[in-house]
């Protein structure tokens, strides 16, 4: 992390209601391509146990994540940090802060996919404690061609 971000405070909000999908869009939509609309985070959020979580640096928000929570596991539904603020660490102070509020909510296994091709994020999985369990051909599409996404899982507990 540079000093500059050092110095920024940085403060990590959660969200269960729709009131910041048209702000989760847009990041997503930074991020993202193809990116979900403002009305794919308002429908993922009317489902329970679903929670938006948005990391800002001096109140710019900065990175996000979408998780959903079924009794004691949650997955990790998409997470990004806006290009501009990319190789900050931030995703892993994000994923800390977070695994931190599920755990408070007695999650014990956090789940997630990634592209099998997506490097920058599987080496930051690793580095948070995420373990490969599996993996879905074909599961990603770009255009003409898939990619594998691989099944990571960390015990919270």
């Amino acid at each position: 992390m540079t000093a500059e971000m050092e110095k920024a405070a940085l403060s990590s909000t959660f969200f269960t209601d729709a009131s910041v999908s048209s702000l989760a869009a847009t990041l997503h939509a930074e991020c993202f391509t193809p990116s979900w609309d403002e009305d794919a985070f308002r429908s993922a959020l009317a489902i329970p146990g679903t929670v938006l979580q948005i990391l800002a640096c001096d109140e710019t928000p900065v990175a996000f994540a979408l998780y959903r929570r079924m009794f004691e596991e949650a997955e990790i539904l998409t997470l990004g940090t806006r290009p501009a603020f990319r190789g900050r660490r931030l995703a892993a102070t994000l994923l800390r802060e977070g695994q931190t509020y599920l755990a408070a909510l007695q999650v014990e296994r956090l789940f997630l996919e990634v592209g099998a091709q997506n490097t920058p994020a599987r080496r930051l999985y690793s580095s948070m404690g995420f373990k490969e369990i599996g993996r879905r051909a074909g599961y990603y599409l770009h255009g003409d061609r898939s990619e594998d996404a691989i099944i990571m899982l960390k015990n919270l507990h």
